[in-house]
């Protein structure tokens, strides 16, 4: 996954709305019937008249087969301009063009009103954007590694660590990670002290499903030989976590899951290059970006993470995504927020097996 930046220099749509289209459709749609019922009518009419008329050579049917129109009023030069085979108007026209015109009516009605509620949707949807990036708390963590000293005068950054257990510490109802492989225990490399921290944050999402019942859900690559991924095994056994594991090999042909990202309520999140490994928090120079307080962000993380998680229930790639997995964020449509007094753009992106 990646987190793209640029520097630059220095609603949904209401159910009301919905309904009275549907209404409008299934009035015309009534209307047209009603044409046609009497559409019918008329012919049925004119051929029980054809049945009872007297026969003959030259009228031998009611109705002139050039125009459609009584024989009588054909022949009557007062209303042939009008009503006659070169005629702009006949009767037995009116049924035929009021169902045409309903049935054009009912097509093109429903594309209007989805278009003008896409654009109105997206109008809000920017705005709505535009005013949540405004109150978002961005900044950048790291980790510098045990024995790497910078001078006094250096710029430090929130640890990893810290930002970690800030962020279990706010969870109200769920904490989704994705990641590639876990080892934040000691035993699960080999026995040191700088595992201490990452125990820490280990034992801070157990308590946090065990204690607070908050939702644990966890997508991470497809466990091996080499990563057996044991801890989430302890957290769903201990903390009701929901893991899903993902074959990347078996769905595309090659890859792996190698996101790191967590999201606290849909409304924080937590991206970087740091591993759910304790050596990724003491051992390891690591850099990241955490946003607080900006749901705008986190709820298009949390597209990738849906995806994630899909993947990991269904085993295989569905031939059609939902809409709601989709974004208007892109490269063309950048995000804007303001970090340091500079501001940017940015966008969202995964890399699979080629970029």
């Amino acid at each position: 996954m990646s987190f793209f930046g640029r520097k630059m220099g220095g609603v949904k749509s209401g159910g009301g709305s919905e309904h009275t289209g549907r209404n409008l459709q299934d009035g015309l749609f009534q209307i047209a019937s009603q044409a046609c019922h009497i559409l019918v009518q008329t012919v049925s009419e004119n051929a029980r008249l054809d049945v009872n008329s007297p026969g003959g050579d030259d009228d031998f049917e009611l109705w002139d087969q050039s125009g459609f129109m009584l024989k009588t009023d054909v022949d009557d030069p007062l209303t042939n301009a009008k009503w006659g085979a070169q005629s702009w108007c006949r009767p037995s026209c009116i049924p035929i063009t009021i169902i045409l015109i309903l049935i054009v009516l009912v097509v093109l009605l429903p594309l209007l009103d989805h278009a003008a509620d896409k654009y109105t949707l997206n109008a809000t949807a920017l705005d709505s954007e535009s005013t949540c990036m405004d109150h978002c708390n961005i900044s950048l963590v790291e980790t510098i590694p045990i024995g790497l000293n910078y001078s006094n005068n250096t710029a430090r950054h929130e640890t990893i660590y810290d930002s970690w257990m800030d962020l279990i510490g706010m969870a109200q109802e769920t904490i989704e990670i994705a990641s590639l492989y876990w080892t934040m225990k000691r035993e699960d490399v080999f026995p040191d002290d700088s595992a201490k921290e990452g125990e820490q944050v280990f034992q801070a999402l157990l308590e946090a499903g065990r204690d607070r019942q908050i939702t644990l859900k966890i997508a991470q690559n497809l466990p091996s030989r080499l990563s057996p991924n044991i801890d989430t095994q302890i957290l769903a056994r201990k903390a009701n976590a929901l893991v899903r594991d993902l074959n990347f090999a078996g769905l595309l042909g090659g890859g792996v899951l190698h996101t790191k990202l967590w999201l606290i309520d849909r409304t924080h999140v937590y991206v970087g290059s740091a591993n759910m490994d304790w050596r990724s928090l003491s051992q390891v120079k690591e850099l990241g970006l955490v946003a607080l307080n900006c749901s705008c962000l986190a709820n298009d993380y949390a597209k990738i993470f849906d995806v994630y998680w899909k993947l990991g229930e269904d085993g295989k790639v569905p031939s059609t995504w939902p809409d709601s997995l989709s974004t208007k964020i892109n490269i063309d449509n950048p995000m804007n927020f303001t970090y340091m007094e500079n501001k940017y753009k940015m966008f969202i992106a995964v890399s699979i097996i080629r970029y």
